[in-house]
């Protein structure tokens, strides 16, 4: 096959970390596989990038959206394109659009929850309308393709993010785990509601002093968070660690781990947590990812979102009952193979050959 993908970058950030993975994997697998990185939401690179992966960079935020499409439309003329993939909302549409106009297949993929991505308006429900006639879709959820038309659902497919592993697998032991309560992600108040994250946490250290918050990530949030802290008298509890390159090997020997969004995709952060074997607390996030990794009381626990008492409540659980932290600790670990890399990329390969009517 060959394939293109349309990006808005190749930053920082779950979409860009699943769209070069998806890219590098079948690229490794001999299929032609190129990247359009449109650099509207960054002009940073900071995925590794199989070297087999063809990169085209369309300055996107100096162009209009009619000329960004045309750039797509030649490039995909050029390297006799047989399948577009759009990652996130824009893309999706120069992919269906493009598709449309070289008279080939295109597939969107959803990476978040559309029901809070798409503002309520004429624009973006011709947007929806356009999006809806692509000839296949990758969701990450059920819930997130309930968004869409009930044609698209049909034609389209449901595939989880993999579990990235770099190395080996930490095994760390109950006993060897410290005091703490650590998060992974973007500082983004919108989604992953660091406020709920802060009041969560200033509830629970009430009870349990003992322990400290390590915060890994960066973003806008961050400013607002240093002060919320201050306010709450906790700032000695609570540590801002920057980015992580290495995830895994940084969490393993933490507490709990706490995510606290209103919405996402599948956490890239949840699987890594959970493959190390943490405790972790979840919000109920839409479109259902959370609910996709956690069996409540099984191999973790999940309040409802905006909740920050019921989160401080399940953070209380985990500290003051060590055998229900121990469950879940080793049941959290079975998402490495239920989310294996080798089984997610199979299930990409499939629909890609299906979509773009190639035979075996």
């Amino acid at each position: 096959m060959r394939l293109l993908f349309i990006t808005p970058s190749t930053g920082y950030g779950g979409a860009s970390k699943m769209l070069t993975f998806v890219a590098g994997q079948l690229a490794a697998r001999g299929h032609w596989v190129g990247i359009i990185n449109l650099n509207l939401t960054s002009s940073e690179v900071c995925q590794s990038i199989n070297s087999q992966v063809e990169m085209f960079s369309i300055p996107g935020k100096e162009l209009g959206r009619l000329s960004q499409l045309r750039q797509i439309i030649r490039i995909a003329r050029r390297e006799k394109a047989q399948l577009l993939i759009g990652f996130t909302v824009n893309p999706n549409l120069y992919a269906c659009l493009a598709g449309k106009v070289l008279g080939i297949s295109s597939i969107m993929s959803e990476r978040g929850d559309p029901n809070r991505t798409f503002e309520k308006n004429w624009r973006n429900r011709l947007l929806r309308w356009l999006i809806n006639r692509c000839s296949g879709a990758v969701f990450q959820t059920a819930g997130a393709g309930t968004f869409y038309g009930k044609g698209l659902q049909r034609r389209g497919t449901v595939i989880a993010n993999p579990i990235f592993i770099k190395g080996e697998v930490p095994q760390v032991t109950p006993e060897e785990r410290g005091k703490t309560v650590v998060s992974v992600g973007r500082l983004d108040n919108n989604q992953k509601r660091c406020d709920v994250m802060i009041e969560a946490f200033s509830l629970f250290v009430q009870k349990h002093p003992a322990y400290t918050l390590r915060i890994y990530g960066d973003g806008p949030a961050e400013p607002q968070m240093r002060q919320w802290v201050q306010e709450k008298n906790i700032a000695e509890k609570v540590l801002f660690m920057g980015r992580t390159s290495q995830p895994m090997q940084d969490i393993c020997r933490d507490g709990m781990f706490l995510i606290t969004s209103d919405f996402e995709g599948i956490s890239n952060a949840l699987l890594e947590a959970m493959a190390v074997g943490l405790p972790c607390v979840s919000t109920d996030h839409t479109p259902g990812g959370a609910r996709l990794l956690i069996q409540h009381g099984e191999n973790g626990l999940l309040a409802p979102v905006g909740d920050a008492q019921a989160l401080a409540d399940a953070m209380c659980r985990f500290a003051e009952d060590p055998v229900l932290a121990g469950h879940c600790s080793e049941k959290a670990r079975e998402v490495v193979e239920r989310f294996h890399p080798d089984r997610i990329i199979d299930q990409w390969e499939a629909y890609c050959k299906k979509i773009a009517g190639i035979r075996n």
